[in-house]
């Protein structure tokens, strides 16, 4: 009998559990909105001051996104279930350079 043939043992193990909220935080620059572009954060979590300390250590280019004068924060509530510490950065075009592109074109 080869060790291929030999049933495998489960190994019992308890359950990772995660926190996980309803909460989507959509922080955004509230200075500098002519810029070209713009980065904007969405943070599952209870709380705004949680989002914004999330964002924060998430962020590769090091803002500090707890700052409520240089970061505005909406928050909705959603019907799906979010793990709390993900984070999306996402760049968008500022509303002028977008009207600026659009009006180019037309």
């Amino acid at each position: 009998m080869s060790d291929e043939d030999e049933p495998v043992t489960e190994i019992a193990a308890t359950p990772v559990l995660v926190p996980e909220t309803n909460r989507l935080w959509r922080l955004t620059p509230a200075l500098d909105l002519l810029a070209k572009s713009r980065q904007i954060a969405i943070v599952p979590a209870e709380t705004e001051d949680v989002a914004r300390a999330i964002a924060t250590t998430a962020d590769p280019m090091g803002r500090d996104w707890r700052d409520p004068h240089a970061f505005a924060a909406d928050s909705i509530e959603t019907s799906e279930r979010h793990v709390i510490g993900d984070v999306i950065f996402r760049s968008t075009p500022a509303p002028a350079a977008a009207k600026a592109k659009r009006s180019k074109r037309g």
